[in-house]
């Protein structure tokens, strides 16, 4: 039986809504208007496409395609940045060490597992570029293979590992500090 449209944008809808609200760091209005950009563009398309791809992969590349453009077009209207340049990304964009953050440390320590704080996660996505961003939730929250990313973002497999070194933003954002054995503080996240 043959999947209308509507029900597999609707089994896909709410990760769609994840995404688009870590491509535009927690951002609300723009997440839900890039949810729908991009429903409305897969929806001229599925038919034509039908069983050729993996559609859910597809979708997610839309979602990627259509956040990267209306950043694109964002980026023209407030005149030139360094935020998205739409040009093929080198190793020498980004340090070795990565890109830095600023942490508030009196953060709490914690002794067991945690919990993702939205507010945290959304706070180290406005820290990177949309690019960054985009190649972060593809390859670490969606698990795509560094050469489908790499297509999507319209990269070199080599500008992809240099966008996904803005991971130790999330990292130094998200890993919470910790009590040592000896009682003493100690931050996990060096």
């Amino acid at each position: 039986m043959h999947q209308t449209f509507e029900e597999f944008a609707g089994l896909h809808i709410d990760g769609l809504y994840h995404g688009a609200l870590f491509l535009h760091a927690g951002e609300e209005s723009p997440a839900d208007d890039l949810v729908l950009w991009t429903l409305t563009s897969a929806f001229q398309e599925f038919r034509r496409i039908g069983a050729k791809v993996a559609l859910e992969q597809w979708l997610e590349g839309r979602l990627v395609a259509v956040f990267l453009a209306r950043s694109v077009a964002n980026s023209i209207d407030d005149g030139p940045t360094d935020a998205f340049s739409g040009e093929d990304v080198s190793t020498d964009d980004v340090s070795v060490e990565g890109p830095s953050v600023d942490v508030p440390s009196s953060a709490e320590p914690s002794t067991g597992p945690f919990e993702i704080d939205p507010e945290a996660l959304f706070g180290a996505a406005v820290n990177m570029p949309p690019l960054a961003r985009a190649a972060i939730w593809l390859v670490l929250f969606r698990r795509w293979s560094y050469e489908e990313a790499a297509s999507v973002l319209g990269t070199g497999v080599d500008g992809l590992k240099a966008l996904l070194r803005y991971r130790h933003v999330l990292l130094t954002a998200l890993v919470p500090r910790s009590a040592d054995r000896n009682g003493t503080d100690h931050d996990l996240r060096n």
